[in-house]
């Protein structure tokens, strides 16, 4: 880039599985200063991405990555809201949001933590290979809920199917759509969404894909555009808080987005110029990229 970018490296520890393709441990990242304003780049290697090197060299070679790129986009949003003193919150709705989390060790649900879900009407669940105790575990929740299932592409169709037929119907009917189930082919997902009336969300694929599926995912911090396909359902990148405001934003003012995204919880106390943690962020230590 010809402008001075500079980074301020971070690493995000997970006690638990995060997906069901990536073990517990910790996940490299960097926030990214450029312009006056900032984002984030965190990368999935676990789930196909290039490690977070790859991308910071394609900026110093003036050949930024896609999810370079849509780190710049975000500098650029936020760096002209910082320049100018407006809060992008200020007279924004944050739209509400699922509760996400991984199958406990031991497949149970504590009297704890189906008072915590009251709150909400979603519950995503990072979903694992062993699809019989993902069923025997949406079984056991709460019957207010809709489930939306993250499979990270890790099933066969046939597993899929599989996992369908283990559900009661009145479970199956709550199920609000499986996320990335296997490897995305138009025909075959098509197909799989006629034999099971489940609805089919796509995030893992073309950016350019039309077909096979009810619900694209957008991740702000991973591509720059907002999909072509609709609805959209806007999700954070398990990334620094920055990047996770920073889809917040996004999922209040794009169009044609689902009511409940997977944005996580929003803190109005860190509200400012641009998209706020003014504080925290000028306090970091932050390197020249070279």
């Amino acid at each position: 880039m010809k402008d001075k970018v500079q980074v301020h490296k971070y690493s995000t520890h997970f006690d638990f599985s995060p997906n069901a393709l990536s073990s517990a441990g910790t996940i490299e990242g960097a926030l990214i200063r450029h312009n006056g304003g900032y984002g984030c780049l965190q990368p999935w290697p676990s789930l196909g991405d290039e490690d977070l090197d790859y991308h910071l060299l394609s900026i110093l070679k003036n050949n930024p990555t896609e999810q370079a790129l849509a780190c710049f986009k975000c500098c650029e949003i936020d760096g002209n809201a910082r320049m100018k003193s407006i809060d992008l919150f200020e007279n924004i709705t944050i739209p509400e949001y699922h509760f996400t989390t991984s199958l406990p060790t031991n497949h149970k649900i504590s009297d704890e933590f189906k008072n915590e879900l009251k709150a909400f009407t979603h519950l995503k669940i990072k979903g694992i290979k062993d699809t019989v105790k993902v069923a025997h575990y949406l079984e056991l929740l709460p019957e207010n809920l809709f489930f939306r299932i993250d499979f990270n592409s890790s099933l066969s169709p046939e597993e899929c199917v599989q996992f369908v037929q283990h559900l009661s119907k009145p479970c199956r009917d709550r199920i609000d759509f499986i996320e990335d189930p296997f490897p995305y082919d138009p025909n075959i997902w098509d197909r799989f969404t006629k034999e099971t009336g489940i609805n089919l969300a796509l995030d893992r694929g073309p950016q350019d894909a039309e077909n096979g599926f009810n619900i694209r995912i957008w991740k702000p911090a991973i591509f720059p555009y907002v999909p072509n396909n609709v609805p959209v359902c806007v999700t954070h990148n398990m990334d620094h808080e920055l990047g996770r405001r920073y889809a917040a934003y996004q999922s209040a003012i794009t169009n044609h987005t689902v009511t409940v995204n997977g944005i996580g919880p929003f803190d109005e106390a860190k509200n400012g110029p641009g998209l706020g943690m003014s504080d925290l962020l000028e306090n970091l230590l932050w390197d020249d990229l070279k």
